[in-house]
């Protein structure tokens, strides 16, 4: 009897599951389609487009953007020193980069699970574990949220909310941000959330100061990256360069809502329908449709690209290692 209630609830969960895949993908098509259809009604306008190609530009984009992941990775790897669960360098670089395959899966989860496995696996903390994901999370979401609003300031269509007044909109969440990321604060904020997902609470054990020099890290690699993000868009369609820090907040919020989307494996469709509304604002629909689209292919190879490199540095250092032993 116990068994066929068990088999039940598993069925049960089981076919939920599906039923949310099968929607998300529904979401995900209906997104492409449509901004497929906007391409294919405007096709004029894109053939008459200034599409350019700027291999110098493109190339340096490239550079810059990888970058921006290495400042992250320094971010990541200060939260575990803070928490005492620090690895090596390399091995921090290489379980960091590792980890970025999980969240081309739906659920997001293996982001966090592949991360938590390296970790453990070093045998760190489980608790201090959970503690630096979470916290890492919400850094690199909030320092995406003040760069939007930061960009926002610099752009005219920002004026309809108030004009004259643009600081004024930013300050009020900037004390939000700063207010909500205060250890006792934050921490009340997770075990909440914990509390209703019936995990055990958490206890921050980091100063303020740390977190706020850890939120200006996150805010450096989102406006490096948003630099290189610039120039990889400006190697295929001219922007003034005045626009840059805006471009750099329209990266940050659609990554963000792309990751905040669990059914989405890498924010697919979801990052890209809030990049092509924001890029509408400095260039034609169609066009930023298909700028989106390249942003999506030109990101994932330089992840893939990371990732192969770091790997292939771990196995030569391996093989050095073997071959003094042997030696």
């Amino acid at each position: 009897m116990d068994s066929d209630v068990c088999l039940g609830v598993d069925e049960e969960m089981i076919g939920k599951f599906r039923v949310k895949q099968v929607a998300g993908w529904a979401v995900i098509i209906a997104i492409f389609l449509y901004l497929g259809r906007m391409v294919w009604e405007n096709w004029e306008e894109v053939k008459g487009t200034g599409f350019s190609f700027d291999l110098i530009f493109l190339l340096l984009g490239t550079l810059i953007f990888a970058a921006s992941y290495f400042i992250q990775i320094g971010a990541w790897f200060l939260i575990t020193r803070k928490l005492g669960i620090a690895l090596p360098f390399m091995e921090t670089l290489e379980s960091w980069l590792y980890s970025q395959l999980g969240k081309y899966l739906p659920g997001k989860v293996w982001l966090l699970l592949g991360r938590f496995y390296l970790y453990e696996s070093k045998g760190k903390s489980k608790k201090a574990i959970s503690i630096a994901l979470y916290f890492e999370t919400a850094t690199v979401m909030m320092a995406a949220v003040l760069v939007f609003l930061a960009g926002l300031i610099f752009l005219k269509w920002t004026k309809p909310f108030h004009p004259g007044r643009a600081l004024e909109w930013l300050i009020l969440p900037v004390v939000f941000i700063l207010i909500s990321l205060h250890p006792r604060v934050l921490e009340k904020m997770v075990n909440w959330i914990l509390v209703r997902l019936k995990r055990e609470p958490i206890s921050l054990s980091i100063s303020y100061r740390d977190i706020l020099w850890i939120l200006v890290i996150c805010i450096l690699a989102w406006v490096v990256g948003g630099i290189g993000f610039y120039l990889f868009v400006t190697s295929l369609f001219p922007v003034p360069a005045n626009h840059v820090l805006f471009l750099t907040a329209s990266l940050a919020i659609s990554s963000t809502l792309g990751l905040i989307a669990l059914f989405a494996p890498g924010g697919l469709g979801i990052r890209e329908g809030a990049l092509v509304y924001l890029l509408s604002f400095l260039m034609p629909g169609s066009v930023a449709v298909i700028v989106s689209v390249l942003t999506r292919i030109w990101m994932t190879v330089i992840e893939i690209a990371l990732i192969g490199v770091v790997y292939l540095m771990a196995q030569f250092r391996k093989r050095s290692w073997e071959g003094t032993i042997h030696v």
